[in-house]
């Protein structure tokens, strides 16, 4: 692994400032590798990258390591977020959101490497969303029919209306194709409220970190992110929603459940399993204040109708 300009050094769990945290369990080694939002724009004099800690258990962690340094004229330039690593073919596949340069878009793009860990190197065409569209949290998802998708949030700073769309992707992962198919409009939900940046003075209807997840009883299942009303039940902060298609099938039709998965002021969540088979959700908690986050893994269960928090395992 590459050393970066941060010190080497061994961690616990919760000593981690990190948003989107994402872990890849590699079974070869026993190891897991984690990844997510630490220095997205840079630092001092520093360009921005994506780091990655190793942990044995969970629990203590070495790191940070350099997962992605931009090559040199590299599109995207700033808000290196969210990274996603999945294995597909025998090699190592990173799914991120980058912003580009003046005029240009954020999008997701695709890295690759041949270990988890990396180094990563830029693999598709520039960004796999449409490039006239402001997109993040592009993630992975390959149908029972072995057809690729990105699922991603299309932005409620240019739309207002954030959404979540699927598009396919090339079998050798280069470029997108085809119909935006859409899965979701986030003013529809009844639980979601308005989210207000005042550093670009607009409101709108965020949608975050789409993550997909094919349960047992064959619906497809997606967790995804945004704030809700305090008068809806929870903490009114950042949480995490389930979408299900009853087909099993990306193009739906999707139905979205009423109770919120988690409303504790964390999310950003997607699924892994350790090496005994346990299944948990990764987010960050708790979302703010703004330099507090740090990865939160819990263990969840998957029931008839689909996953739930797994009994005694939401103790924060």
């Amino acid at each position: 692994m590459e050393k970066g300009f941060r010190t080497i050094r061994k961690w616990k769990t919760n000593d981690i400032h990190i948003r989107d945290p994402f872990v890849f369990p590699y079974a070869k080694e026993g190891r897991y590798y984690l990844f997510g939002t630490t220095f997205a724009d840079g630092c001092g004099d520093q360009d921005p990258i994506f780091e990655v800690y190793a942990s044995d258990n969970l629990d203590d962690w070495e790191g940070p390591y350099i997962a992605f340094r931009p090559p040199k004229g590299f599109w995207g330039v700033r808000q290196y977020w969210a990274p996603e690593v999945f294995e597909i073919d025998g090699r190592f596949y990173m799914f991120a959101t980058f912003k580009g340069g003046i005029g240009e878009h954020r999008g997701t793009a695709i890295l690759v490497s041949d270990h988890p860990a990396g180094p990563y190197q830029p693999h598709s065409e520039g960004p796999v969303t449409p490039r006239d569209w402001e997109c993040l949290d592009g993630t992975f998802y390959e149908d029972r029919h072995g057809q690729r998708w990105l699922v991603f949030c299309h932005e409620w700073t240019q739309e207002y209306d954030g959404k979540i769309k699927a598009i396919r992707l090339t079998k050798d992962l280069k470029r997108s194709y085809g119909e935006v198919i859409d899965i979701l409009h986030a003013s529809s939900m009844k639980w979601i409220r308005l989210f207000g940046d005042p550093r670009i003075e607009k409101e709108g209807f965020l949608t975050d970190a789409p993550f997909m997840y094919q349960a047992k009883n064959g619906e497809l299942i997606m967790l995804w992110s945004s704030y809700s009303k305090p008068s809806y039940g929870g903490d009114g902060g950042y949480v995490v929603a389930v979408a299900r298609s009853k087909s099993g099938d990306i193009a739906g039709p999707w139905v979205h459940d009423e109770p919120l998965l988690l409303d504790r002021n964390a999310g950003h969540a997607s699924l892994f399993r350790d090496f005994q088979g346990r299944l948990y959700m990764s987010v960050h908690y708790p979302d703010t204040p703004h330099g507090s986050e740090r990865p939160l893994f819990i263990e969840m269960a998957e029931t008839k109708n689909g996953l739930t928090v797994a009994e005694g395992a939401c103790s924060f």
